[in-house]
């Protein structure tokens, strides 16, 4: 995408755009004052703001002369119709970019390297993946469902091709990077629409890089598919504000590629659209969210799974239903559940970062109504986290939020909005961002520990397609084969399938052949270890790592 001040449509008249970006109701007073459900109209004052963000009427201040009363209200300052090219800005933002992705790529590739990524969520997609790219049933023994029964993550189609060629668990961490990467080029092309100054663009997209959340997708999980709706939120709101529907449209059918839920955001972006910018669009937007969840839940999911998503369970009081019963029967402990502190703490994450100017414009905010509510009547403690990976459609429109409030404030004021934004970017990334200067300075893994070196000895004694039960840090080493397990699975199963055989010893134990774990295990595996070790011979044992093989038959 071309960064180009001039492209298309960027030359249009300043006034056109602010119509273009109102909230147009005409439509629907125009029907009710039809029907004589409305009076006549009334000419607002001059003071009333908008609920919907930038581009509407603005609080004036009345020029006082001297001797005179009040003359009439000034005229609002005009933003430039055209952006002049600032070579500074667009160094900037590439330095950023740049200097994001090689610090998150250099990390990731060692935490690889060095044991440091885990089967939870990694070595899921990885071998979901690789399975993919040869041809296979994608049944993910890692966790003991089909990839897209677990998620409709068939974004990661794409993905199988990748492996044909660079068949690794880095092609997914790059891709990942260099995505949460390019959501800073979004964020720079929205704000220099809306504020017309590129280096104020510039700015905030380096606010966006520093935001917990994107620095904490990127590292927490190692990888998730959902990082991928960040850049792809971002994208399409810019072409939503350019009516560039095409582009729209692509992001849109992306962004439901990635995940069952990514349905809440698009349907309240449709929502938006309806509001702000074209209603056939928009309503059109609304219709094949709406159809998307229904089909994902009720066909979708099912027909991989065998069953409904193993999620539901997640909401608070046992589901949806009991949710809803309690809101009638008990709203106090309703109210008492969602007013925990560390749900409170987690939006204090959310906005302090961007200095809660978000709020400026409530109307963009909404859109991201549904993701947010769903994570704060959740009673697992990750979805109301900034660590993890589940606040991704809710960052995006924040940043955006944030980019419409300082630019619904007179321009005069945008320069100290836009410092003010980033001073609380940056104050925040020290506290609580895993970056190189922060307080919170992540753990990465050395790739020449003894725990690392290790294992590559044990790992090239272990035949390439054996059947295998590894240490919870060792499955995204070797998780390309058709079946490797995480022990002390399949002997005793531990988050496992549809967790109906939670405990139980499952038939697949029998087909195991090697068991490659830590030397030092928990109480809980060692008791199952114990239990099987007669059963294997050891092939390598060191004070880090063992390697055994089961014995022939007799």
């Amino acid at each position: 995408m071309s960064l180009v001040a001039e492209g298309e449509g960027s030359a249009r008249p300043r006034k056109q755009e602010e119509e273009t970006d109102q909230v147009d109701f005409t439509w629907l007073t125009n029907g009710l004052r039809r029907l004589g459900l409305l009076g006549p109209q009334r000419q607002p004052p001059a003071e009333q703001l908008s609920l919907f963000g930038p581009g509407t009427a603005r609080r004036r201040r009345p020029d006082r002369g001297p001797g005179t009363g009040s003359c009439p209200p000034a005229t609002p300052e005009p933003l430039p119709s055209t952006v002049v090219t600032d070579p500074r800005a667009r160094a900037l933002l590439v330095v950023a970019v740049v200097g994001y992705v090689f610090v998150f790529l250099r990390w990731s590739f060692r935490q690889q390297d060095g044991l440091g990524t885990l089967a939870f969520d990694l070595g899921i997609f990885d071998q979901g993946v690789w399975l993919l790219s040869r041809f296979k049933t994608p049944f993910v023994t890692v966790n003991g469902r089909n990839l897209f029964g677990d998620h409709t993550s068939f974004v990661l189609l794409p993905w199988a091709l990748v492996y044909r060629v660079f068949p690794s668990a880095k092609a997914l961490l790059a891709g990942q990077a260099i995505a949460l990467g390019s959501g800073a080029v979004a964020v720079f092309l929205i704000a220099r629409d809306k504020l017309r100054t590129e280096m104020l663009a510039a700015l905030l997209a380096v606010a966006y890089l520093l935001q917990p959340v994107v620095g904490w997708t990127n590292l927490s999980e190692s990888f998730h598919p959902d990082a991928f709706e960040i850049p792809l939120v971002l994208f399409a709101m810019w072409f939503m504000v350019r009516h560039r529907w095409v582009g729209y449209w692509i992001c849109v059918v992306a962004l439901l590629l990635v995940k069952e839920d990514v349905a809440l955001l698009t349907f309240g972006l449709g929502l938006y659209v309806v509001l702000r910018h074209d209603r056939r669009v928009g309503w059109i937007t609304c219709g094949v969210s709406a159809a998307y969840l229904a089909t994902a839940f009720l066909v979708v999911i099912p027909a991989f799974l065998g069953s409904g998503t193993v999620y539901s369970g997640r909401i608070v009081f046992g589901g949806p239903t009991g949710l809803l019963k309690k809101v009638f029967t008990h709203p106090g402990e309703v109210v008492l559940e969602l007013g925990t502190r560390a749900r409170a703490w987690y939006l204090w994450q959310l906005f302090a970062p961007v200095a809660f100017l978000a709020w400026w414009a409530p109307g963009v905010l909404l859109i991201a109504a549904g993701p947010l509510l769903l994570n704060l009547v959740s009673g697992f403690g990750y979805q109301f986290d900034v660590r993890y990976h589940y606040s991704t459609l809710i960052l995006p429109v924040i940043v955006v939020a944030t980019i419409f409030g300082v630019a619904s404030m007179p321009r005069r004021n945008h320069r100290a909005m836009v410092g003010l934004v980033v001073a609380a970017s940056l104050w925040c990334a020290y506290l609580w961002s895993p970056m190189p200067i922060g307080r919170v300075h992540p753990y990465i893994a050395d790739p020449d520990s003894s725990a690392a070196v290790s294992f590559r000895r044990a790992e090239r004694l272990l035949p390439a397609n054996a059947i295998v039960s590894a240490y919870y840090g060792f499955v995204p080493q070797i998780a390309h084969r058709d079946e490797v397990y995480v022990f002390p699975n399949p002997w005793k199963a531990s988050y496992w399938g549809t967790f109906d055989q939670e405990g139980q010893r499952l038939p697949r134990a029998d087909r195991v052949q090697y068991i490659l774990v830590r030397s030092n295990l928990d109480p809980e595996p060692r008791a199952v270890f114990d239990n099987i070790a007669g059963d294997f011979e050891t092939l390598y044992h060191d004070p880090e790592v063992q390697l055994l093989k089961r014995r022939p038959p007799g």
